[in-house]
C-alpha cells in the first residue's frame, strides 16, 4: 500500500505546473459530472454530459432528471473547488451544501436532510444504520474529519465512512465522491476517476467491507484507482512523446480550428469526421492536420451546428 502512495506522490508531482492544473481541473469538471452520475444509473453519455454542462444543451431523448443532475454535479464540483485553499473548513456543512446542491431541483424536500426513515442499497445485504443514530454517527464522523489534517487515506476512509453511514434518503454516493474529491484536492492530489467499466468492482469492493470488513482490499482497490487516474491526467495533459505532440483533445481540437465543441460533435456524429486516436481511457485525440476537414465543411455552405435534435434549459 506505501508504494503505491509513494508512486501517487511522484505522479502527482509533475503537475506543478499552475496552467497544467488548471487545464486538468476544468477537465474534471465534465468528467466527474459523467462518471459519477454514472454510478448511479444516469443514462447521459460524456457527450452529452459535456453538451448540458459547458452549453446548456440537452437532445430530448433522455429523462430531464439525468440533465438536472449533470448541471447539479458541475455545480457542486465548483462548489468544492472554492473550499480548496480555506485554512479550516466544517465538514458537516460541507456534506449538508453538497447534498444540496447534488438534489436540488430533484428532491427538494430532502436535499440538505439527514434521512428519517430506514432505507437499504439495492442488490445488497448491508443493514445501513437505524435513522435514529444518523445525527450522532454524522456529528462524529464529522468532528473527526475536522481534526485530522487532509491526505489521501483520509479521503478515502472518509468516501467509504460516508456511504457506509448513508445519511440520507438519495444522494449519497455522489456526495461521498465528491468529499473524497474535495480533501484530495485539499491534499494537492487530482481526484479519483471511477470509470463505467469499473462500476461493478468498485460497488463490490464497498459491499465487501461493509458485510466482511475486509478494510486493506478496499484500501488497496481505491489506490489502485488514483494511481490510473494519475496516469489518464498524465496521458492527456502531461508530457507527451514526439508523435504525440499535435493531437489534440476535443476542446483543444474545437478552439484550434475555431468552431464551438457542439460543431465537431456534430460532424463526428455524421461522420464527416473520426478521431485520429484514443486515450487509455478511450477519450478523443484529433490532429492539428484534421482542421483542414473542418475548412471543407465549412466552405461547402452546410450548417456549422444542427440544432434542431436540441433544446436549451
Amino acid at each position: 500500500m506505501y508504494k503505491i502512495l509513494a508512486d501517487i506522490l511522484e505522479k502527482q508531482g509533475k503537475f506543478e505546473n499552475p496552467a497544467q492544473r488548471n487545464e486538468v481541473i476544468k477537465w474534471l469538471k465534465t468528467e466527474l459530472t459523467y462518471t459519477s452520475n454514472h454510478i448511479e444509473g444516469n443514462t447521459l453519455t460524456r457527450e452529452e454530459t459535456a453538451l448540458t454542462i459547458e452549453e446548456g444543451i440537452t437532445s430530448g431523448s433522455k429523462p430531464l432528471k439525468d440533465y438536472i443532475e449533470a448541471k447539479n454535479h458541475a455545480e457542486a464540483f465548483e462548489y468544492i473547488l472554492s473550499l480548496i485553499n480555506e485554512d479550516k473548513i466544517s465538514y458537516e456543512k460541507v456534506i449538508f451544501d453538497i447534498h444540496s446542491i447534488i438534489l436540488n431541483g430533484i428532491n427538494n424536500e430532502f436535499k440538505g436532510r439527514y434521512r428519517t426513515v430506514r432505507v437499504r442499497i439495492s442488490g445488497s445485504n448491508v443493514v445501513l444504520p437505524n435513522p435514529l443514530k444518523v445525527p450522532e454517527l454524522m456529528k462524529r464522523f464529522s468532528e473527526k474529519l475536522d481534526q485530522k489534517k487532509d491526505s489521501i487515506l483520509k479521503a478515502i476512509e472518509a468516501h467509504y465512512k460516508l456511504v457506509e453511514i448513508h445519511p440520507f434518503i438519495d444522494g449519497n454516493g455522489r456526495t461521498a465522491r465528491l468529499l473524497m474529491s474535495l480533501i484530495l484536492l485539499r491534499s494537492q492530489i487530482f481526484p479519483i476517476l471511477i470509470q463505467p467499466k469499473e462500476r461493478k468492482r468498485y460497488l463490490s469492493h464497498i459491499n465487501e467491507r461493509n458485510l466482511k470488513g475486509k478494510i486493506f482490499p478496499y484500501y488497496n482497490y481505491m489506490l489502485k484507482l488514483l494511481d490510473k487516474s494519475l496516469k489518464i491526467y498524465d496521458a492527456m495533459f502531461g508530457e507527451t512523446s514526439d508523435s504525440e505532440s499535435e493531437l489534440l483533445t476535443i476542446k483543444k481540437f474545437a478552439e484550434f480550428c475555431g468552431v464551438p465543441i457542439s460543431t465537431i460533435r456534430y460532424y463526428l456524429k455524421i461522420n464527416k469526421l473520426q478521431p485520429r486516436s484514443y486515450t487509455n481511457a478511450g477519450y478523443m485525440l484529433f490532429d492539428k492536420n484534421q482542421a483542414s476537414v473542418i475548412n471543407q465543411i465549412n466552405k461547402s455552405g452546410k450548417p456549422v451546428v444542427h440544432r434542431r435534435a436540441f433544446t436549451s434549459f
